[in-house]
């Protein structure tokens, strides 16, 4: 739950700042999946574990996306790449922001007085 609520944060923080600067191109994003684990295995002290971790997750992400990608509603794509760029470029966070958002709009809240 606090995961959701950090995305959502973020990305209503600056999904108004990135969207004029972010592609809407038909393919998946090109992020720098290595610059981004050195920079979560630098955080970690320097790990090697944690860097070859973080690329087989980031790896496994990027399959599952490639796979579904011509599902995916072009506003959750534009949406969900402003939060993984935010996050540094993860394939990781733009696959969990598709799924949340998928939810969300299968099950939409509504106001009751």
């Amino acid at each position: 739950m606090k995961l959701r609520r950090v995305i959502y944060l973020l990305a209503q923080g600056s999904i108004f700042a990135l969207f004029a600067t972010t592609s809407h191109a038909q393919s998946i994003p090109r992020f720098d999946v290595e610059a981004y684990c050195k920079e979560v295995s630098r955080v970690s002290g320097g790990s090697a574990t944690i860097y070859n971790g973080c690329i087989t997750m980031e790896q496994d992400a990027y399959d599952a996306l490639k796979t579904r990608w011509e599902s995916i509603p072009e506003q959750t794509r534009a949406c969900c790449e402003n939060v993984a760029r935010v996050t540094g470029g993860s394939y990781n966070i733009f696959g969990g922001c598709v799924e949340m958002e998928v939810d969300a709009s299968n099950s939409p809240e509504a106001f009751k007085f």
